[in-house]
């Protein structure tokens, strides 16, 4: 199975991504960002576009790496990326549900200021790349094919993994509660 958390920049898909693996035995955090990084490491930045998304190679490898990594069906993975475009939505998820493997995908949806708050702090300046493009991402968004939506701005990150579990109908653990020994 797969879990793709979508969302604008600074939404929280990452720390969502964290707070579902602790909850879900056996799952994995399939991060697509990677898959870009490698790319411009190996490849002249003449060939790179600005957004590896716009790279078909890291469509396919991300796909690939994704079909992959589900074939043996026991490890659940959880992809936390932003994608709004709808040909590389249709390229990657469309075609891994095709291809016969279960997708959840949801979107995190958040108010520009929530965002613009969350990017602060985690150190990202609002006008970083991520959040200059925060606005036209939630906009996109809202494009029926991503309206699995999860309004995050009155959840707390736990809330959050609550609803995506909802959301998929999956059944996770509760959240685990650390202790500290004196």
């Amino acid at each position: 199975m797969i879990i793709w958390i979508n969302g604008t920049f600074g939404v929280g898909k990452t720390t969502a991504a964290k707070g579902l693996q602790n909850r879900i035995p056996e799952s994995v955090i399939f991060d697509p960002e990677s898959v870009g990084q490698l790319l411009r490491e190996q490849f002249p930045s003449t060939r790179m576009y600005g957004d590896f998304q716009d790279e078909p190679l890291w469509r396919e490898l991300t796909r690939v790496l994704l079909e992959r990594s589900d074939q043996s069906g026991e490890r659940t993975m959880i992809v936390p990326m932003t994608v709004t475009n709808p040909i590389y939505f249709d390229e990657i998820i469309g075609e891994l549900r095709r291809r016969g493997h279960l997708v959840h995908h949801v979107s995190l949806m958040a108010s520009t200021t929530t965002v613009k708050r969350r990017l602060l702090r985690r150190f990202e300046r609002p006008d970083s790349w991520g959040g200059r493009q925060a606005e036209a991402r939630i906009q996109a968004l809202t494009n029926p094919l991503f309206n699995q939506h999860i309004e995050t701005d009155q959840l707390t990150k736990q809330g959050v993994v609550d609803a995506i579990a909802l959301s998929c109908d999956l059944h996770v653990a509760p959240p685990c509660r650390k202790r500290i020994f004196s």
